[in-house]
Parts: structure tokens; sequence; C-alpha cells
């Protein structure tokens, strides 16, 4: 009797189906051939869910300091920077189903470190999970 709150199953119950829906998500990407519009598709279904629970979250209020103000001018032009580089990367692909290796993208560059079938899932559990931290945050 330490008089600690005693840890509660609730959280565990409520992110259970998140984890499972992740988990699955996770398996078909994996199983999809990279570059193929089941592996597209894979990917844009979890941006969009994720970009709308990010649009319609309530933020709290963070005080508006010249470093906040920094910190958001370099992160917004390196993500910027990175995002122009990839479509432009992606759009000069001359057949969008197979990687180029005069244009490639981030996938294209990632892919011969993800070929394995456990590290295809690991990767696609980072990224879920890394996108998921990023809006719930």
């Amino acid at each position: 009797m330490t008089g600690e709150p005693a840890l509660s199953a609730r959280p565990f119950r409520r992110r259970a189906p998140l984890l499972a829906v992740g988990a699955v998500l996770a398996a078909g990407g994996a199983a999809t051939r990279p570059f193929s519009w089941s592996a597209t598709v894979l990917v844009v279904v979890p941006v969009v869910v994720v970009s709308v629970r990010a649009f319609h979250a309530r933020p709290e209020q963070i005080p508006r300091t010249a470093r906040l103000r920094r910190g958001v001018a370099v992160w917004s032009m390196l993500l910027v920077t990175a995002s122009v580089w990839e479509v432009y990367a992606f759009a000069r692909q001359s057949d969008w189903t197979r990687p180029s290796d005069v244009h490639p993208t981030l996938s294209t560059l990632l892919d011969p470190a993800l070929e394995q079938w456990p590290l295809r899932f690991a990767g696609w559990l980072v990224w879920l999970g890394a996108g998921w931290w990023l809006v719930s945050r």
C-alpha cells in the first residue's frame, strides 16, 4: 500500500483494437509487392485516417515564443523540402510501379534494407507508430 493508483486496464482496452488494426495493416503491407498499387493503397489509407484525426484534434494552446517560431519554420522547411523531393522523384519515374535508380524516392532507397518479410513488417510497424505518435502528441 504505497498510495499509488492501481494500474487500470482501461487504456489498454481502448488501444487494443487500434494495435490490432495496426498489426494487420503492417502484415498486409509487408505482404504486398513493393511499388504495387495495393501497397500504395495501404499507405494512402492510414495517411488519410491519421490526417483527418490530426485536423480534428483540438490542440492545447502553447505560448508563442521566438524559439517556437524558429522551430516551426525549420521543421516546416524540412518537411516541405522532403515532400517536394518525393513528389518530384515519383513523378519523374518512367513507370510508377517500378523503382527508378535515376529518380529514387525514399522508398526506393530503403527497399534494399527492407527486402526480407520480418524487416518489412517491422518497417511498417515503425512507420505506423511514428505517424500515430506525431499526430497524437
